[in-house]
This record gives structure tokens, C-alpha cells and sequence, in this order.
């Protein structure tokens, strides 16, 4: 095996153009959001609460973004019954509420995007018009 491997990182030009086209998706459906893009480990690159949007959506969008990276999957994923233990584990920022999609380049996930503050349907269409704008499936 060897000791290095090649990796994809997400720059924060990328990030900025999922904020772009999720705020004109957001904009196009009359809803207000928060967006959020996080890096492979979870770190915060990019956030945005539009105008209008409630103040709370702002951490869980965060969360969304966090689980989907991590877990590797879209959010919502989870049984009920796994739900405390995951956000246990993830120490609070685990979250089954969809909305949050992996960012993955030729199968390596390299973050995660995550739109919240309207209907949970309406949050998971925002979110993949971020993933469209970088030509990615949602």
C-alpha cells in the first residue's frame, strides 16, 4: 500500500458557486434559506442566511451539511430508532432532517452541501441546484 494518495479538496471558489446557485434556486421558488458548505472533515467553508430567513435554520443547515460529509450519504438516511445514538456520537451535530448532501468528486466525498429553513423538500431542492452549479448528480 502506499504511504500517499492522491486527494480532491474543495476550494472556496467552488463553495461560492453553490451559494450562488442555491440562492437563485432559493430566490426562483420564493423561499428563504441558510446554505452552508463544509470541507471532508466537517469543517465550515462557506455559509449565507439569506434575508428572511429564520434565525434558527442557520445550525441546523450547518449540521446537515456536517452529517451528510461525514456519513457520507444524503441526509434523512437514518432509522428513527439510530437517531440520539448518531447524535451522540457525532456530539451533538448528527441530524436526520433532510436537506444535506455529500460533495464527491470521482467517489472521494470532499464535503458536504446543505440548504434549511423552508419545508424539508424544498430545502433538499436548493441544496441540489448548490451540487448542480459544480455539475454534480444530487
Amino acid at each position: 500500500m502506499a504511504d500517499f494518495v492522491a486527494t480532491h479538496r474543495l476550494t472556496h471558489e467552488a463553495s461560492l458557486k453553490m451559494l450562488a446557485a442555491g440562492v437563485a434556486k432559493a430566490n426562483e421558488m420564493g423561499v428563504k434559506i441558510s446554505l452552508a458548505v463544509v470541507d471532508a472533515s466537517g469543517q465550515l467553508i462557506a455559509f449565507l442566511m439569506m434575508d428572511g430567513a429564520r434565525f434558527f435554520s442557520g445550525r441546523t443547515t450547518i449540521k446537515k451539511a456536517i452529517t451528510s460529509a461525514s456519513q457520507r450519504l444524503p441526509t434523512g438516511y437514518a432509522p428513527e430508532e439510530r437517531v440520539i445514538s448518531m447524535q451522540i456520537r457525532m456530539d451533538g451535530d448528527f441530524t436526520n432532517v433532510l436537506g444535506g448532501f455529500p460533495i464527491a468528486i470521482e467517489g472521494q466525498v470532499v464535503g458536504g452541501v446543505a440548504a434549511g429553513g423552508a419545508k424539508e423538500e424544498e430545502d433538499a431542492i436548493v441544496a441540489k441546484a448548490a451540487l448542480a452549479a459544480l455539475g454534480l448528480p444530487g
